[in-house]
């Protein structure tokens, strides 16, 4: 098998999601594959990263902060849209706009391929209102909290996105799909050898299934759940694609692994 690095961005024409030529690991230009329709308000906290068209997704983690995946952070100018669950419906939404890359930060590491440190914050100046609520009284937007350190985050999780299912076409409809979370040593030993992955990253697996392969928008929330609710342990960064005939695990940076660098960031320390 013919298996390279292609580097690109996650954006409508990433040239990795192009390629056809075997699989090959290139950032997740957003698809769920074998996923369904998510429940009106079931995920809050995910927002849309919109430039001329959504393009990435990230998480709500602070009335004032979004964590997404740093090779989303491109665009000087771009809407982030909270409170959407139906693309063509902007109703109950509430929007912010970024005009410079002096709102964002891409983690110092980064070096804009596919590999670790994928992750960025975007601050919210105006913050996002937490508290209202939409015409059936459904939490519009809401925040989603951090790995906690008490409970493993492997084992069954969630993942949510906007990004094109197995037709190949951009749903309307936020999507999701309970998938199984492996930690690095697992993952690694079900990647070819060459892949590019660290100990900061974690990956869904579904064995023998394309079902973890390719899933959700970059920068999209993976969550786990536990006894004390939901936890936001992964956001989409990369995979083999092409999408829907790739077997290998999606990979995702550890929000875990890298809490002493968001709580630095954000304030929290």
């Amino acid at each position: 098998m013919n298996i390279f690095i292609a580097f690109a961005l996650a954006t409508a024409s990433v040239k990795g999601a192009s390629l056809d030529i075997g699989s090959h690991p290139a950032f997740l230009t957003g698809r769920i594959i074998n996923g369904i329709e998510a429940s009106k308000g079931e995920a809050p906290y995910i927002v849309s990263l919109k430039s001329f068209s959504h393009f990435c997704a990230g998480s709500i983690i602070d009335e004032n902060w979004v964590l997404t995946a740093g090779h989303c952070l491109f665009y000087s100018n771009f809407q982030i849209i909270a409170g959407l669950h139906s693309r063509n419906n902007e109703s109950d939404v509430q929007i912010r706009n970024v005009t410079s890359k002096s709102q964002y930060i891409v983690h110092e590491g980064f070096d804009g391929g596919v590999g670790p440190n994928d992750i960025g914050l975007i601050h919210i100046p105006n913050g996002f209102n937490l508290t209202a609520l939409t015409r059936d009284a459904v939490a519009a937007v809401g925040k989603v909290s951090l790995p906690s350190g008490k409970y493993n985050n492997t084992g069954k999780g969630r993942l949510y996105g906007w990004g094109r299912d197995n037709s190949g076409t951009l749903p309307n409809e936020l999507q999701t799909l309970d998938v199984n979370i492996i930690n690095y040593t697992e993952c690694k030993a079900a990647l070819p050898f060459s892949a590019p992955i660290e100990n900061v990253n974690i990956c869904s697996y579904n064995a023998g299934t394309a079902d973890g392969a390719c899933n959700g928008d970059s920068g999209g929330p993976l969550v786990h759940y536990n006894k004390e609710g939901i936890e936001l342990v992964g956001i989409v960064s990369w995979g083999y694609t092409p999408c829907t005939t790739s077997q290998y695990p999606s990979v995702y940076t550890s929000v875990g692994a890298y809490y002493k660098w968001i709580a630095e960031k954000i304030g929290l320390m």
